[in-house]
């Protein structure tokens, strides 16, 4: 597991960091002479993961985006209750007597199959089978050949909309800590412009102050300890 390195929220890291870049528009010939090593590269880095970080959203977009996955997998299922629905009315009807090949078509057990996603996606994909082995006999019954074909369509949404959950729900953490190794690399280089600008700016408070973390003040000595 990956642990922030920083005292403040995301937001509020990557805010300071944008504010950071705003004023080495103006100081970073300051910086370079004190220090090569912040210079241009250094800052473009900044740039890159302030971009990024602001690009993908963070933790709540990840939680958002799952949101998204699961109602659409619960519209699948539901748009998969409809169509097993209609096709019971075939199925009886072709074969009113025959409880086995009913009983291979899920009737008297759909309802319990119906709620949970992993049976639902199982269930389907054996309906398609059951179709296909009974589709002249249902075709006989007058089922519409649009409502058979339409089976093993739902049945492949179903599947698909399970697995881009399930992969969303799998690779949460993956993504959070790779969101906040960057996020730590952006506040090394915040750090590293801070601790500096206490010696390149220190005949000037007003500008030496833009470059202090957010919602705390550091002193001389911390920073020292900081930058070790």
């Amino acid at each position: 597991m990956v642990i922030r390195n920083y005292k403040y929220s995301d937001d509020l890291l990557i805010q300071y960091a944008s504010d950071q870049l705003s004023f080495l528009a103006e100081d970073l010939d300051d910086f370079t002479a004190f220090d090569p090593d912040l210079g241009a590269t250094k800052r473009d880095q900044m740039q890159t993961l302030v971009e990024w970080a602001l690009m993908e959203g963070g933790d709540e977009i990840n939680v958002s985006k799952l949101g998204d996955l699961t109602d659409a997998l619960h519209q699948e299922m539901d748009n998969a209750r409809k169509l097993y629905n209609q096709l019971r009315y075939w199925v009886i009807k072709a074969f009113p007597t025959r409880k086995a090949v009913q009983r291979q078509f899920g009737i008297g057990r759909f309802s319990k199959v119906a709620d949970s996603q992993e049976t639902m996606v199982t269930f389907f994909s054996g309906l398609v089978q059951s179709v296909a082995d009974y589709r002249a006999q249902l075709e006989a019954a007058n089922a519409p050949a649009a409502l058979l074909d339409s089976v093993a369509t739902q049945a492949t949404a179903l599947a698909d909309a399970n697995n881009a959950q399930e992969k969303k729900k799998g690779n949460r953490g993956v993504d959070t800590e790779e969101r906040v190794t960057k996020l730590n690399e952006l506040y090394e280089l915040t750090k590293a412009y801070n601790t500096a600008a206490e010696y390149v700016f220190f005949d000037s408070p007003a500008k030496r102050d833009r470059y202090r973390p957010p919602s705390r003040s550091i002193a001389a000595d911390e920073e020292e300890d900081l930058a070790a």
